[in-house]
């Protein structure tokens, strides 16, 4: 998982916003996959692990009352959107709940709500998910079965190797 969170991390420092971005909306595709495999469809997956990991810090209290800025129907629906089409408008997207569009910034602003279009500072959108994927993690990470699903992620090897005998790639 550090792999991923490393990823999105550097991206944010090299100003690769779209990668940051992308990256950032598919981690809790991935750890719901290991979260709860016998989940068949992606979408209830995504949505349960952001309610488990990512809920809070997307709501706060504003005069006595309950403020939800990002819920996961809204995520996932952005997540869809961005991948499928490349546009943060979910008002096509079936899952969206709350929200019609999501506007990413640089500066300074993050959870600015008008209307239905949500104003997300990108850098702190990404952390934010790296910081839940990385205490979620934490949490299951001595888990065996946990440890079974991450071992089968994708890894790129970054050294040489010898997927045939006497034969060197690298």
């Amino acid at each position: 998982m550090e792999k991923f969170t490393e990823s999105i991390r550097r991206s944010i420092e090299a100003e690769n916003w779209n990668a940051a971005l992308f990256m950032s909306l598919t981690m809790p595709d991935l750890c719901g996959a290991i979260a709860y495999p016998g989940t068949e469809h992606s979408g209830p997956r995504y949505k349960r692990w952001f309610d488990e990991n990512l809920a809070d810090v997307n709501k706060t209290i504003i005069g006595g009352e309950e403020v939800v800025f990002l819920t996961a129907s809204d995520c996932w629906a952005l997540r869809c959107s961005l991948l499928h089409a490349g546009t943060a408008d979910i008002s096509e997207q079936r899952a969206q709940e709350v929200l019609n569009k999501f506007e990413f910034t640089t500066m300074g602003m993050h959870r600015i709500r008008t209307e239905r279009i949500l104003t997300l500072n990108v850098a702190m959108f990404c952390k934010e998910v790296c910081d839940a994927v990385e205490a979620w993690y934490e949490t299951c990470k001595d888990d065996p079965r946990v440890q079974d699903r991450v071992s089968k992620i994708l890894k790129i090897r970054e050294k040489p190797f010898s997927p045939i005998p006497g034969v060197q790639f690298g």
